[in-house]
């Protein structure tokens, strides 16, 4: 039974028929929304456990999946004129955004155990925009971790209307903006994004996972185990993708840190996890961890291996 206490909610929130229940679907099986599958979501209060399971951790989370409710003429006109002037609400100003009474004690008590907002709207009813008002009150009230803004069709067609303006109000109020209308092959809008948002989330109930040492098959060798590390470069036309590995090889790759200089690795961490960073979220761990895979691109590939595994080893550390 999922603990009700625990700052582990995710609110899903839209119009029924929008998908909403769907895309909580995909993003917990990891599959593209299926369209031609209805799943009736018009019901208030559907809630969905998920055992969310990363390389690096694990949490029990649920899903809040809830439909917005109409807003007074008055706060329609007012949300119309913010996203008219996105930077109408400054952090000084937030007590100026309207919402009534019940919906702000409400807000109060959700601040205590939910960490992310999902809004989901159609950009083909464009009036279906303006009920995000109550929880960009929500937002910039109780600072959640994950704030995403997700465009969807509600019969997975294209939708052919400008989108400026909502991106726009997203970037200027702390809200990422993912358009899955968006038809682009190479499109960075994806439920894979929605999920990696959420993953990237420090969550107040994640525990790391420790994996044992397995000492029962016989070591791999070094020169080997240092070509699977180069996977973390972008040099992708020769190594194999990651979980494509051996067991054998990532078993002896405890080996290879004996290759190692200690103090490079200790260097690694530090920068990585310890001194002025030991209070950061693990967004900015993961940044860190980005730019030091960055680097590690741009060097000569014998570099790049001792490197690599320095970074693999300096995220072991902290995880053990």
């Amino acid at each position: 039974m999922a603990d009700m206490t625990a700052k582990n909610k995710i609110l899903v929130l839209g119009r029924p028929k929008v998908n909403k229940a769907q895309i909580v679907n995909s993003i917990v099986s990891q599959t593209p929304i299926d369209y031609a599958t209805s799943i009736d979501d018009s019901e208030d209060g559907a809630k969905i456990a998920w055992s969310l399971r990363t390389r690096y951790y694990q949490a029990q989370l649920e899903f809040w999946v809830d439909n917005t409710e109409s807003l007074p003429s008055s706060q329609i006109e007012h949300m119309k004129e913010w996203l008219a002037n996105p930077d109408l609400h400054s952090e000084e100003e937030s007590s100026d955004i309207p919402v009534d009474p019940s919906i702000a004690q409400l807000q109060e008590h959700l601040s205590e155990v939910v960490d992310a907002v999902i809004f989901v709207f159609d950009p083909a009813d464009p009036s279906s925009f303006t009920d995000i008002l109550p929880w960009a009150r929500f937002a910039k009230f109780h600072i959640p971790g994950v704030l995403l803004c997700v465009a969807v069709s509600a019969d997975g067609k294209p939708v052919e209307v400008n989108k400026d303006e909502w991106f726009e109000w997203c970037v200027a109020n702390g809200w990422e903006w993912l358009d899955l209308t968006d038809t682009d092959p190479d499109t960075e809008y994806t439920v894979e994004r929605l999920r990696e948002a959420l993953e990237s989330n420090e969550w107040a109930n994640m525990e790391p996972i420790k994996k044992p040492l397995n000492h029962d098959n016989p070591p791999a060798a070094i020169p080997e185990v240092a070509e699977a590390s180069s996977i973390t470069t972008q040099d992708t036309t020769t190594a194999e993708p990651q979980e494509q590995k051996t067991k054998s090889e990532w078993d002896g790759f405890d080996d290879v840190a004996r290759t190692l200089d200690p103090a490079c690795v200790e260097a690694m961490h530090q920068a990585l996890f310890s001194g002025e960073h030991e209070n950061d979220d693990m967004a900015g761990v993961l940044a860190r961890i980005r730019s030091v895979r960055d680097e590690i691109s741009q060097m000569d590939q014998d570099k790049a291996r001792t490197r690599a595994a320095e970074l693999a080893m300096a995220v072991a550390k902290m995880l053990t």
